[in-house]
This record gives C-alpha cells, structure tokens and sequence, in this order.
C-alpha cells in the first residue's frame, strides 16, 4: 500500500532508518551524496522491499535475503557501478538498477557475482537490459538503455570464485622475518608497490602476526564479493606455515608461496571485533573457499588471544598478545569505519559494543 507521508518526508524517514541500520548491523552504507535521490526515485515496489529490509534489520530478525537487498541498494548509490555498467552500453539509474535487480535476485542471480562477471558474460548483460526495460515500463519512467563505447579507465570486475586478494607487489607480500621466529610480532602500513595500479586505499594498511609454528598477515581491502563499489572494507588473512628450521630446507621463514587466504565477510567483522573488544570469548567463522573448507576462529586465552585460520586439517595459530591486540582491532575499527558515512574508529567500537 503506497504511504500517506509525502516523499520528501518519506524519504528523509527512509534514509535516517537506513543510516541507523549500518550502524546497528554493519551493512553496508550507501554513498550519502546520492541517497536522497536514489530513495526519491524508488517506485513502491522497490521501496517496499528495502522498507522491509531495514525493518528487520532494525529488530535483529534479517535473514540473508534481507542482507543481500541493503548490500544491492549500497551498491546501486555508487557511481562505480553505474560506470561498470556504462563499459558494457547500459545507462540506467541507481533506482531503476535496484529495481531490476530485485527482479533479477528473485530468479536466483547473486547480483555482485554476476556483476562482476559481466564482461565475459554477453547473456547476463542481455538479461539484465531486460530487467531494465521492464522496470522502466512498470514505474514508467522513461529509462533507456543504449550502447556506449567501453571506457578505457574501467576496472577490471573482481572474479567472485577468487578466494585470494588482489595480487600487488610480491615482495610487499612477503613480510619480513623475525629475528625471533618465537616471539610474534607487527609490522604496519605498506605504500601500494605500483603506482600505476588501481587504488583501492591512500596506503595498504597491514599487521603482521608471527609465531613460532605460523605467521598471519592481515590486510583491509575491498569485500572479494562486492568489489570496491559496494563500499565495504573488510580483513583479509594469509597465512603461512613456519619452515624447518634443522637446516633441511635451507630456509628459517615462513612458506609464503603456499599462504592460505581467507576474507571475512562484512557480516562477520563485528563478531570478530566482539572478541577483539573482550565482549566475547571466541568466535568461528567456517564455510569459507570455493570447497566451504577454510574457516578463520579468534579466540581469548590469557595474555590475549590466538588467531586461527585452515583448510581441512591444515591449521594455522598465532598466540596474539595483549599488547598487540591494540594494532588488531585498531586494523578491524578502521575497516568498518570506512563503510560508515563520516564513520570514525570510536563510533565503530560504540556501536559493535552497543550490538552486543
């Protein structure tokens, strides 16, 4: 049923429910310079879905379905979507994007995988004028889709089944050892090796655990699923296993060319941020990889915590002590505070303790 309030006041309700959401839930947020008249230009069916979504947001009672609509409707005020799209001829607006894909989502399709496919996929880029023209047709508004010469600058979409980051410098990767391989340790803040490369960030923002059976390396970055247009930031961990240190293999270091590489979802950040923050004693994140094989477990001990990553019976723990848990969550607060419009590390930390 269409609402009585008048749109403006609709939409500055819409946008105040939405903002309190990323704040309460950590989804994403959407750009705050294009909210309003991407809510302005939503029809009643598409404004339904997300009211409903942020509702249940708002009460705890979102399912995944719930989230991947506010992750879709972030994305959709971003105008390096809309760009990505243009490479491929399709002009449309945020709303009217939102709108199709709605559509889309109900016939099964994982809207940021099939996005960032879209290039090597003529029949997605096809299916998805369709939606378009539909969506046009059903909130008569007139959108067109038409064929435009693809951009030179577009960024390369991210391929969804990649569980590894994005592949920068390898000597950047590969962190510098320990004198003491026994006595974990942090390194921090990493310039991007090649300046000519996409930037996703001012500076790659890095801390680096080792121990005398592992090393962790953990990075923030673009959600692997969404692509930097989404406007999430997440951590990233690689990890590696310590090498032999008898001589047999020549080497006292960590085996980086075997790293693992598993990235929390945003979704799993505030847990993980629960008990870096001491509000809970561990958390366990599994069903990650392409096997639904690897899994990443944080857990409090005396004088700190370890910090778990494997892949079957492969396991990786680095004892973090308590000093150093101040650069984790440090790491983990800024990442969530980048996907907060004028979000800060303290209101990031407020909120994780207020969703506990």
């Amino acid at each position: 049923m269409p609402s009585s309030q008048p749109n403006g006041q609709r939409v500055e309700s819409m946008r105040t429910r939405w903002l309190q959401v990323c704040r309460a839930r950590g989804t994403p947020a959407p750009d705050p310079a294009r909210v309003v008249p991407f809510l302005s230009g939503l029809d009643e069916q598409a404004h339904e879905a997300l009211a409903q979504a942020l509702v249940l947001c708002l009460k705890g009672q979102e399912k995944r379905r719930e989230l991947e609509i506010l992750a879709w409707a972030a994305g959709c005020t971003r105008p390096a979507l809309l760009a990505q799209l243009q490479a491929q001829g399709i002009v449309c607006t945020g709303h009217a994007l939102f709108g199709a894909g709605l559509d889309l989502m109900a016939s099964g399709w994982d809207m940021s995988a099939r996005l960032a496919q879209l290039a090597d996929h003529p029949d997605d880029v096809a299916l998805l004028r369709e939606a378009l023209a539909r969506q046009a047709s059903a909130s008569s508004l007139g959108l067109e889709t038409q064929a435009l010469p693809a951009m030179d600058n577009a960024a390369a979409p991210l391929d969804p089944d990649q569980e590894t980051a994005p592949d920068w410098d390898q000597g950047a990767d590969t962190p510098p050892e320990p004198s003491d391989p026994s006595e974990p340790f942090i390194a921090t803040r990493h310039a991007f090796a090649d300046p000519s490369a996409p930037a996703r960030a001012p500076e790659r923002l890095q801390v680096k655990l080792f121990g005398s059976q592992a090393a962790h390396t953990l990075e923030i970055g673009p959600h692997r699923r969404s692509s930097s247009f989404m406007g999430v930031q997440v951590v990233t961990i690689e990890s590696a296993r310590a090498l032999s240190k008898d001589g047999s293999d020549g080497s006292g270091g960590y085996d980086w060319g075997r790293k693992l590489t598993v990235q929390l979802t945003p979704e799993e950040m505030p847990g993980a941020m629960a008990v870096l923050m001491n509000l809970s004693a561990s958390v366990r994140f599994g069903q990650h990889g392409a096997a639904r094989d690897k899994f990443v477990e944080l857990r409090r001990q005396d004088a700190g915590m370890v910090l778990v990553t494997g892949q079957g019976s492969a396991v990786y723990a680095v004892p973090v002590k308590t000093g150093q848990l101040y650069y984790v969550l440090g790491l983990f607060a800024q990442a969530m505070a980048r996907g907060l419009p004028g979000g800060s590390v303290a209101e990031v930390l407020a909120l994780v303790k207020a969703s506990q």
